[in-house]
């Protein structure tokens, strides 16, 4: 019976697969027909301009967009965005929103866009975007008002096509859908999904919870290597009122794009002092996910006052990284704890309310409508407490997530409706110096960034912004009492009290997510600092060197060099080999000089041979479900277990009685018998970059046949999860080792002559997949070349690909 019911679910997903390539081809048909190609060259008239702007493409397609104002500047920026990368955008606002499934089907792509629309509409992210518009400055609202007239100006123009994603997605309702007009609380909608996954730690709570409830209080802490003590009667507080609470599936339900913890960036900057040119020099490339098209695009603003070049978002209307002539700056996250799970008591005389420290109050109550394209509407009734929303309404049956008597609520920062954070990055793009920076980081609420900073006068800096709880008691590290108090958050550390540092005597800022605060800081911040070894070889790398040119900055963000193999190797190559094939790798693996490139066999050794010396070490613990979500390799964490725990190298599920030398023995056979099927037995000839291709996924077409190729960019990568050239993998799914996460925009900002500045993003201006500007910077992005913007608008001219004039409309 479950294999005709497995039969069954195959040919369903067969049909739908079938039907969605027929809808594709037609679509396709449809949109060559058509043509949706934005003009790069024409003239419009367009209400909501001040004055004519003038957007001048470059040889590469990036936009110089010339107004008199920021605020037409904002307007233009929206117009190139909606002409390049409005499906990105749509998709992006409708995320936020929690209305994905209105235009992408569940029958056809499974129910799990459902599940993402009800976290999204049950967080409340849109709502508390748009109350955010509404703690803006005048000054602000008019530039998201402006930009919002640029998108629109371009969705009223007559006939507009969308692109294939948008034109399928047409097709789909019947011919009914038309883009909404573009609104300021998409573009701030924008910032909050950067800060739900930027700051993201609830989950990191549930997956805690789990861990203790499966192997006990104990182990889990030596599993998170959890600091302090004071959490056992927090423990055990919450694991009597949580009893019976599926812990697994409401984690497996809140689980989408937006929730998902972000991690990973590189930046430092270097004072006169260690140049070749005696100014500064600012390096910067953040990651996140990869995709097509890319997070990032490339565009320079200018005007009287301001010339504003680097990394934009679309969807956001300014210049989030990048230098404005005079100032430059650049980002990586701190894994700041903003976000904490409140474990609150039902009053057990009437459910409406729950029990706070000054008695029972009612929960707060909003009903929500997902409709759903092709299905019937989906109706959600969220609570919330005074620490926030109850998540475990998310569910599609809240009755069986929570047992009798308990909700778990979540306060985060992200959700605050109050919150400036879209100021302060437009502020900072247009500050002239250390004070006008300051002053700008002073309305960042979340996430916290590492914000560092340079000026054409020589000075360098770093401040940390961001609204940073300070609790009563505890650490956030865990659900907490929420009917107590003791728990509470008790304010915000005083901004003056936040981790900065201006002009310091050694002249080198460096940071790579690890570390910021010295062990005896004030505050705390978080416990989910990045493993130090990014930091540690960047700090290595500018230290070796006198005085730095650019290049060398370009050189560095490249490194191949993966610092953890130093302390990991030796320790695999430990034991004893026990074959003649394990012979041959240890002799390999021996003369390795611990540079992850595409063309060698040692890494997919190496990272193989890790991740099955993890799994070996936690899976037959954790269970197969658990284990899944600790699958990224921990080396941290491996080496504790062999140095100071070695018991946990025998796996409770066998008789036998397992040493971490045989663990180590047995992970290497694994792992060398999954390479041998996929590239052949000979170890010499096997390849990283053949299981570890940089894969920039299309999101709507990478699974569909007849597109997956065009659609999606896939090409070799050297790099690895610990290296300074950013390239982590999945470490799930029929590819593990496929780089899914890694830089997506690198910048290396000159202070001697920002001209000479240089930028990259690794696929195009364009998210047309059609558009000759959708994959021209792949080749440059593989061989470092870089590209520089800048010119004067007469010598701009002589080798753009197209002139818009935009003017105002008299109408």
């Amino acid at each position: 019976m479950r294999a005709l019911v497995r039969l069954a679910a195959g040919l369903a997903k067969l049909l739908a697969g079938l039907v969605l390539a027929v809808l594709v081809f037609c679509a396709g048909a449809y949109f060559q027909v058509r043509g949706a190609l934005p003009a790069y060259a024409g003239r419009l008239d367009s209400k909501g301009l001040k004055a004519s702007v003038e957007i001048v493409r470059d040889k590469h397609a990036i936009p110089h967009i010339i107004a008199g104002s920021i605020e037409d500047a904002a307007f233009g920026l929206g117009f190139v965005h909606a002409q390049d990368r409005f499906w990105q955008m749509e998709m992006m606002r409708r995320l936020g929103q929690g209305r994905l499934s209105e235009i992408v089907p569940p029958a056809i792509v499974g129910n799990g866009i459902v599940e993402t629309d009800r976290t999204m509409r049950g967080l409340g992210l849109y709502r508390a975007a748009s109350d955010s518009v509404g703690a803006l400055s005048p000054a602000i609202r008019s530039m998201l008002e402006a930009y919002s007239a640029g998108v629109n100006a371009w969705l009223a123009a007559d006939n507009q096509q969308f692109g294939l994603e948008l034109t399928l997605v047409k097709l789909l309702s019947l011919g009914r859908y038309r883009p909404d007009a573009w609104q300021p609380a998409d573009s701030m909608v924008w910032a909050k999904i950067m800060a739900l996954g930027l700051d993201g730690n609830w989950r990191s709570e549930l997956l805690r919870l789990r861990l203790a409830k499966k192997i006990g209080d104990e182990a889990m802490k030596f599993l998170i290597d959890s600091p302090g003590e004071g959490r056992d009667a927090t423990l055990s507080l919450v694991n009597e009122a949580l009893n019976g609470l599926d812990l697994d599936r409401l984690y497996r339900a809140t689980d989408n794009s937006a929730t998902r913890k972000r991690e990973a960036s590189n930046e430092w900057v270097l004072s006169g002092a260690h140049s070749v040119s005696g100014k500064p020099l600012l390096a910067n490339d953040p990651h996140l996910s990869l995709g097509f098209p890319g997070t990032w695009y490339l565009a320079r603003l200018v005007g009287p006052g301001f010339d504003i070049r680097g990394a934009t978002s679309p969807g956001s209307p300014g210049i989030v990284l990048g230098h404005n002539g005079t100032i430059g700056w650049g980002f990586t996250t701190t894994n700041l704890d903003s976000q904490d799970l409140f474990v609150e008591r039902v009053d057990p005389t009437d459910p409406g309310r729950y029990l706070t420290p000054d008695g029972a109050r009612p929960f707060g109550m909003r009903e929500e409508t997902i409709n759903v394209l092709w299905g019937d509407p989906v109706r959600l009734r969220v609570r919330s407490t005074r620490h926030g929303v109850v998540i475990d309404d998310f569910a599609r049956k809240p009755e069986e997530y929570s047992p009798a008597g308990h909700v778990l609520a979540l306060q985060a920062t992200a959700l605050d409706g109050g919150d400036t954070s879209l100021e302060g990055l437009l502020r900072i793009s247009q500050a002239q110096n250390w004070n006008d920076f300051l002053a700008a980081t002073r309305r960042v609420i979340t996430p916290m960034q590492n914000v560092v900073y340079a000026d054409t006068a020589g000075n360098i800096g770093l401040i940390s912004p961001a609204r940073v709880p300070i609790r009563r008691k505890g650490d956030g590290s865990l659900p907490s009492p929420g009917w107590t108090g003791e728990y509470d958050w008790a304010g915000f550390v005083p901004f003056d009290d936040l981790p900065r540092v201006y002009n310091p005597a050694s002249g080198i800022i460096v940071n790579a997510n690890a570390r910021l605060v010295p062990d005896d800081y004030r505050y705390f911040i978080t416990r989910d600092w990045a493993a130090p070894y990014r930091q540690r070889r960047a700090n290595q790398l500018l230290r070796e060197v006198e005085r730095h040119p650019v290049y060398g900055m370009i050189a560095i963000q490249a490194d191949n060099l993966t610092p953890d193999a130093a302390e990991m190797v030796p320790l695999l190559l430990k034991p004893e080999a026990r074959n003649p094939r394990a012979i041959r790798v240890r002799e390999i693996m021996g003369r390795w000089n611990r540079f992850m490139l595409a063309r060698r066999p040692e890494p997919l050794i190496y990272d193989a041979w890790i991740w099955e010396l993890q799994r070996g070490l936690l899976a037959g613990r954790l269970g197969d479900e658990l284990y899944y979500d600790l699958a990224a390799p921990n080396l941290l964490l491996i080496q504790r277990i062999l140095r100071d725990k070695p018991e946990w190298c025998d796996n409770p599920r066998t008789a036998a009685v397992e040493s971490c030398d045989d663990v180590i023995a047995a992970a290497l056979e694994r792992a060398l018998g999954w390479i041998a099927r996929r590239q052949g037995p000979d170890v010499e000839s096997w390849q990283w970059g053949i299981e570890h291709p940089a894969a920039h996924r299309h999101p709507l077409f990478d699974t569909v046949p007849l597109l997956r190729d065009v659609a999606s960019v896939r090409f070799p990568s050297d790099g690895g999860a610990n290296t300074l050239n950013r390239a982590n993998p999945s470490y799930r799914g029929p590819m593990p080792f496929e780089d899914v996460h890694g830089a997506g925009y690198r910048a290396v900002y000159d202070f001697s002559d920002l001209d000479n500045s240089r930028f990259a993003i690794p696929l195009g201006q364009s998210g047309n997949m059609m558009s000759r500007w959708s994959h021209n910077f792949v080749d440059s992005w593989k061989a470092l070349r870089y590209v520089e913007i800048m010119g004067t608008r007469a010598e701009l001219v002589r080798s753009a690909v197209g002139i818009i004039t935009l003017n105002p409309d008299a109408r």
